[in-house]
């Protein structure tokens, strides 16, 4: 739960960087339409192989889903 914990202070920071201080993640807007319209791919690919893996390789997945959540939600 601490992680988790976290993961919504990062998120809260970054989103208030980006309302206060738009130029901060401008060099993430060509990617933007990417990031949004794999959404649904990604989430898919990454709940397969969440359930597919090992715990080892479920964490990996877990943060790396995570790191992608955080980019969508940002951009």
């Amino acid at each position: 739960m601490k992680t988790l914990g976290w993961l919504f202070v990062f998120l809260g920071l970054l989103l208030l960087l980006r309302e206060f201080q738009p130029s901060f993640l401008g060099w993430l807007r060509p990617y933007a339409p990417y990031i949004k319209d794999a959404f649904w791919g990604v989430t898919l690919i990454a709940f397969g192989l969440y359930l597919m893996a090992k715990n080892a390789v479920r964490k990996a997945v877990l943060v790396l889903y995570m790191i992608y959540l955080l980019l969508y939600l940002v951009v």
